[in-house]
C-alpha cells in the first residue's frame, strides 16, 4: 500500500484576485464556485502551452453497500463509451485525438472517481466542453453495458490470482470487518453481472452532481476566461440532494475486538524471504484531523536510515533482511485511516516466523520502540523534528512544479479531506509537538488492536505451517480473502 501524506505548499498570498475568485494561499491558484455548487480551481502557470483538465467526484467504494459493490468502477468504464455528443467509443476516442490529448485516464478509488486529460492550452474550452457532455449526458447503451460487464468481471476474476489484491483484500476484510465492501473498489462479480442501465442512472442522479464535484484546470490559461468557459458548459448542470448529508457510520475504532493473525502463501515472494506487517485502525481525517498531522510527522521521523527506530528493531529481531526495509506509515483516508509497521526477514528454521512476528517484531516495535517514543522525550531530538518538518515542506513545494502534479494533489485532498485541510496543512504540520505524537501513538497503536500478517513463499509456508497454525495464524487464500466469497453481509 502506498503511503499517502498530505501534500501542499503554502507560498506567498497572491497579490491580485479576480472578480469572481475566492482567495487562496497559493500563488496562481484561483477558486470559484458556480451557482449549482460545482467548485472550480484554476492554476495559472504559463511555463508550457498545455492545459490539464480534471473533474473529480466524492464517491467510489466508500459509498458502496454489498449490493452495489463494484458499480462505481463499472460506471467509470461506461463513461468512456459514449454520450449525447460523442455517441460511441470510437467517436469519443476520435474527439480526444482531434483535441490533441497528450495523456488521459479515469480512475476509481476508495473515496473518489476522477477523469482527466492534458490538451494544448488553446483547446482548453474544447476540452471543458468535451468532459461536460461525458459527465452530464452519458448514454449507457445497453449493448455497451453488456460488453463492459464482461470486461469488469474479468478484472475481478483476475484479482483472484493477483497476490497483492488477495493480500490487500484479506487485510481490509480483517481490519474493516463490519463494512469491508467500502474498501473494495473491484467489488462482486454477481453485482456487476446484474447491473442495468437503471442501476447506473441511479448512481448518476445521486453522486454525479455538480454539488458533489470539483473541476480543476491548470496550465497556460487565464483564470477569468476559464471561469467563463466553465459557466458556459457546466452552469446549467442541475444540482441534486447532498449525498453526504447522512454519511454512513464510520468503521469501528479499533477495527477488530481481538487481534487477527494471517499467513499468506504467496508465490510472488522468493523462497527464503518473508514479509511481516502489522496494521491498526488510524484516525479518519475529517472526524479527527488533529492526529493526522502528528501521524505524518511521525511517519517521516521513523524513516531516518540510521535513526533509533530502524536500528533498534533491526538489533532486536533476529534474521531481518535489511535495516532499510523496516518502516511504518500512516495512510490518510476519510473513511479508513490506517497505521502500519512492516519489515522483510530471512526464513530461518532456528527462528520460526510466527514467533518472530508476534513476539520479536511486535514486541520490539510496539512494546519497545513505540512505548519509548511516548515515554522518552529524547527519543527524537529537536534537530530531528526540525529536519523532518523542513523536508516535508520542501517536498510539498516540489509538487507545485507542474500543473499536472499540483492538480493531481489538490484533487486528491479535495476528495479525501477538504481544500481547507490542504491549504492549512504546512502551518498545522509545523505545530506538531512531542505530546501530539505521543497522543497519536497511545490512542491508535498502544491502546489499539492489531491485524498482523506474514507473506511468504508457499514452500516456506509448508515448512512452517504447523507452527503458524499453533500460533493462531489463519491461512489466506483467494477463497478466504474477499468478503463476498463467504457471503459476509
Amino acid at each position: 500500500m502506498k503511503r499517502h501524506v498530505a501534500i501542499v505548499a503554502v507560498l506567498a498570498i497572491a497579490t491580485a484576485f479576480y472578480a469572481f475568485a475566492d482567495e487562496t494561499p497559493i500563488s496562481g491558484l484561483h477558486r470559484y464556485s458556480l451557482g449549482n455548487g460545482l467548485e472550480l480551481f484554476v492554476l495559472e502557470n504559463h511555463a508550457v502551452p498545455l492545459s490539464r483538465i480534471q473533474i473529480t467526484f466524492r464517491c467510489g467504494s466508500i459509498t458502496q453497500e454489498p449490493d452495489t459493490a463494484g458499480l462505481f468502477h463499472l460506471y467509470e468504464h461506461m463513461l468512456f463509451k459514449g454520450n449525447s455528443k460523442y455517441r460511441t467509443e470510437t467517436e469519443f476516442s476520435a474527439a480526444m485525438t482531434d483535441l490533441g490529448v497528450a495523456e488521459w485516464n479515469g480512475g476509481t478509488s476508495t473515496e473518489y472517481v476522477t477523469y482527466y486529460f492534458t490538451v494544448p492550452s488553446d483547446k482548453t474550452e474544447a476540452g471543458l466542453e468535451f468532459w461536460s457532455y461525458a459527465m452530464r449526458e452519458p448514454l449507457f447503451d445497453p449493448a455497451e453495458l453488456g460488453i463492459e460487464q464482461g470486461v469488469v468481471s474479468n478484472e475481478i476474476n483476475g484479482n483472484l490470482s493477483d497476490p497483492d489484491r488477495v493480500y490487500s483484500a484479506a487485510m481490509d476484510k480483517a481490519l474493516f470487518g463490519k463494512y469491508p465492501w467500502r474498501r473494495d473498489i473491484g467489488g462482486n462479480e454477481a453485482v456487476i453481472r446484474s447491473a442495468t442501465v437503471e442501476t447506473l442512472r441511479a448512481i448518476q442522479s445521486e453522486y454525479y452532481l455538480p454539488n458533489n464535484a470539483a473541476l480543476f484546470v491548470g496550465g497556460d490559461v487565464d483564470p477569468e476566461a476559464v471561469y467563463a468557459m466553465a459557466k458556459r458548459w457546466y452552469g446549467e448542470w442541475k444540482a441534486g440532494a447532498d449525498p453526504w448529508k447522512n454519511p454512513a457510520p464510520a468503521h469501528p475504532t479499533p477495527g477488530t475486538e481481538t487481534p487477527v493473525y494471517l499467513a499468506y502463501p504467496d508465490e510472488s515472494l522468493p523462497e527464503g524471504i518473508a514479509y511481516i506487517e502489522t496494521r491498526y485502525r488510524g484516525p479518519d481525517v475529517l472526524a479527527e484531523p488533529a492526529p493526522t498531522y502528528a501521524a505524518d510527522v511521525w511517519g517521516y521521523l521513523i524513516q531516518a536510515p540510521d535513526g533509533r527506530f530502524k536500528t533498534s528493531v533491526y538489533d532486536a529481531v533476529p534474521a531481518l533482511y535489511d535495516k532499510d526495509y523496516i518502516g511504518g506509515y500512516y495512510y490518510t483516508q476519510r473513511d479508513g485511516g490506517q497505521v502500519s509497521f512492516y519489515t522483510y526477514c530471512f526464513v530461518d528454521p532456528a527462528f520460526p516466523l510466527a514467533e518472530r512476528a508476534k513476539a520479536a517484531f511486535k514486541g520490539a516495535v510496539v512494546s519497545g520502540e513505540v512505548q519509548a517514543m511516548v515515554s522518552d522525550a529524547a527519543y527524537f531530538s529537536d534537530d530531528d523534528y526540525s529536519v523532518v518538518k523542513r523536508k516535508m515542506e520542501d517536498e510539498q513545494i516540489l509538487n507545485l512544479e507542474t500543473p499536472e502534479k499540483f492538480i493531481e494533489t489538490l484533487s486528491f485532498w479535495w476528495s479525501v479531506a477538504s481544500t481547507d485541510y490542504f491549504f492549512r496543512y504546512v502551518p498545522n504540520m509545523k505545530k506538531v509537538q512531542r505530546s501530539d505524537i505521543g497522543a497519536f501513538l497511545t490512542k491508535f497503536v498502544l491502546s489499539n488492536v492489531e491485524v498482523m500478517a506474514i507473506r511468504m513463499n508457499p514452500a516456506d509456508f509448508a515448512a512452517e505451517s504447523e507452527s503458524l497454525a499453533a500460533a493462531g495464524f489463519a491461512t489466506v487464500s483467494a477463497e478466504t480473502a474477499f468478503w463476498w466469497k463467504d457471503g459476509k453481509k
